[in-house]
Order: structure tokens, then C-alpha cells, then sequence
């Protein structure tokens, strides 16, 4: 009898597991949809990356929380990454940024309480007939001065462009001091911002125009420091090298032929430097978006 309980219960156990047992089929060739979730993570990166390689610091709550916002809205999209980068663009710190980072790099970190300083010195020699012969010097030197000090100012009233702001950083009396002679200033413009040596033909030529003789630069005949500077400016290699010296400030290495015929054209063809800084930041790179 005990025995016949036995198997009853071990048949309905039997039963009841074949009424519920689920059997998992394969179906070839079914693949499961991409995950396109943008980690959290990535955006909080590049809202800090973003404001400490643009300004030079962490963003602050507001800050913060827009920038999040646009990302999430968007979800974390190129434009919406471009839009953030274009906001911190605005900020009247990125001018002080820019300011900081060639005065720097140009002028061995001079401030301006030092630019102001020397401007008063010479402003005090103008006043002093013991100096009356150098007056004309004196006054070149002072005016190169207060351009440099007005470059702030300048930059965020937009009567100064960045370009103009490098030109200033390299015409005046401390950028000759720290390369002293010809040949030291153009050796330095050209490793400071085309992040090269001239060449030969270069060099001797370059010297020659700013010592006051005729020479050919960028296939242009000049003769003085100034016509120098402006072919200099002027000219597609400093467009070029603003793209090698973003890429490598922001990217961390240096752009490719294609990259560089790109962007050198972008920045010939309008100098918009926010918006070539824009396209670069707003890039899948930048985002930690590529391998």
C-alpha cells in the first residue's frame, strides 16, 4: 500500500513537471539589437574635460547641469556635444585663457603687473631730458607695450582677434629680450607657432627682412620687422600650424595630411578660431567615443 502511494505521488510529480518545464529554442541567425546607451560616465568626462582644457578649470554646479542637460536631450550626440563646447566658447575666460597659455609659452610667464611695470618706466624716461635722444625709441617700445597690455580688453570687446593677440605676443620688448638678435626671433616664431624649424632658405631670408634688407618669405618680398610679421600671419603655414598646435594641445598628437588640409583651409578661409576649436571638440575623439 505504501509502495502504491509512493509511485502515485511520483507520477503526478512527474506530471506536474512536464506541465511546466519551459524548453529554450536557439533561432539561427537572430542577433540582439546594439546597446546605443551612452554611459554616464562619458558625459560627466567630457563636461569636465571640455571646461578644464577650454578654460582652464572644473565646471560649477549651473554650469554643470546645463551642459548635462543638452548632453542628455540630445543623447550625448555630436551636435549637442558642439552646442556644450559653444557655451563654454562665450565665457570671457577663454580670451584669459588664450592670453595665459601664449604669455606662457612667448614670454616666460610675464604678467601683466610686469607689462605694466615697464610701461611706466618708460613712460618715466620720456620725461627725462637725459634721455631726449632715445625718445623716438623709447616710444616704439612703449606703444608695442600697450598693445600687449590692451590684448585682454581687446579680446573680449572684439576689437583684438586671437591671431592679432599672438602677433602682439611676439612684437615687443620682452619676446626680443627672452631671443635676442634676428636670428634667435625667428627661430622662435617659427618653433613657438608652427611647431617647427624654418628651413634654411627660411632662416637666412627671415633674418635678412628683419634686420631691414630685402628678403623672400612664404614667396613675399619684404624688408622690416613689421612686413615680417604680417606675411608671417598671413601666410597658409601659420594656418597650419594652428591646426598642429589645437591638435596637439587637445588631442593629444599630431593631425594627419587630410586633418591638416581640412582645418588649415577652415581657418584661411574665415579665421574663425572658435569654430575650428568647436569642430575639434565636438569630434567622436575628443568624446572618448574611438578607440
Amino acid at each position: 500500500m505504501i509502495r502504491k502511494s509512493i509511485a502515485l505521488l511520483f507520477s503526478g510529480f512527474l506530471l506536474i513537471s512536464s506541465c511546466t518545464k519551459n524548453e529554450v529554442k536557439t533561432i539561427e541567425g537572430n542577433t540582439p539589437p546594439p546597446d546605443n546607451t551612452i554611459p554616464s560616465s562619458l558625459q560627466v568626462g567630457f563636461i569636465n574635460k571640455a571646461y578644464i582644457s577650454i578654460l582652464g578649470r572644473e565646471p560649477d554646479t549651473d554650469e554643470y547641469n546645463s551642459a548635462k542637460s543638452v548632453l542628455d536631450q540630445a543623447e550625448f550626440s555630436e551636435s549637442s556635444r558642439k552646442e556644450v563646447v559653444n557655451q563654454i566658447l562665450t565665457n570671457d575666460e577663454f580670451y584669459d585663457r588664450e592670453f595665459e597659455i601664449y604669455r606662457n609659452d612667448l614670454l616666460n610667464s610675464t604678467d601683466t603687473i610686469q607689462i605694466t611695470d615697464l610701461i611706466n618706466t618708460f613712460e618715466f624716461l620720456l620725461t627725462s631730458p637725459a634721455y631726449e635722444a632715445q625718445w623716438p625709441l623709447i616710444e616704439v617700445e612703449l606703444t608695442r607695450l600697450q598693445a600687449l597690455r590692451d590684448v585682454p580688453t581687446g579680446l573680449k570687446n572684439g576689437t583684438v582677434s586671437l591671431k592679432e593677440m599672438q602677433r602682439r605676443c611676439i612684437d615687443n620688448n620682452f619676446f626680443d629680450q627672452i631671443n635676442m638678435g634676428s636670428l634667435n626671433f625667428v627661430l622662435a616664431v617659427f618653433q613657438h607657432l608652427l611647431l617647427r624649424n624654418p628651413t634654411e632658405f627660411e632662416l637666412s631670408e627671415g633674418v635678412k627682412i628683419v634686420d631691414g634688407f630685402n628678403g623672400i618669405l612664404f614667396l613675399q618680398i619684404a624688408q622690416s620687422k613689421i612686413e615680417f610679421e604680417n606675411i608671417f600671419f598671413n601666410s597658409d603655414a601659420y594656418y597650419e600650424g594652428q591646426v598642429k598646435l589645437n591638435f596637439y594641445r587637445f588631442l593629444l598628437r599630431m593631425p594627419n595630411s587630410e586633418e591638416t588640409a581640412y582645418y588649415t583651409n577652415m581657418l584661411k578661409a574665415n579665421s574663425d578660431y572658435k569654430s575650428f576649436l568647436a569642430e575639434i571638440l565636438s569630434g567622436d575623439e575628443y568624446a572618448g567615443l574611438t578607440n
